[in-house]
This record gives structure tokens, C-alpha cells and sequence, in this order.
């Protein structure tokens, strides 16, 4: 299994910051172990849906 945005190190952050903006622009999921975000469940270790912000 490829490691997980949630796993990556400052180092790979750095690296991979091209990488980091296409996965996490416009996010659907967040890690309930870590709060990162992403546009898919498969770069998150413990994936789940965003919700819906409610208009007040």
C-alpha cells in the first residue's frame, strides 16, 4: 500500500508540493486521525465524508 498524505514527512511535503495542491484542492474527505483533507478516501488513513456546510 503507497503511504498516505497523512504519513508524509515536512521533507516529502516540501518535495511533493504540486502533488499536495491536486489532491487536497477542492476536498470531500478529512482523516479522523490527523484532520488533513483530500479530494479522495485513498490518500487518507482513516477517511471519511466532508460534510455539507449548512447555509445559516
Amino acid at each position: 500500500m503507497a503511504k498516505t498524505i497523512c504519513d508524509w514527512s515536512r521533507k516529502d511535503l516540501e518535495k511533493k508540493v504540486d502533488k499536495l495542491y491536486a489532491l487536497t484542492s477542492k476536498p470531500s474527505f478529512y482523516c479522523r486521525k490527523c484532520g488533513c483533507v483530500a479530494n479522495t478516501k485513498q490518500v487518507l488513513c482513516k477517511a471519511k465524508d466532508l460534510p455539507v456546510p449548512e447555509d445559516d
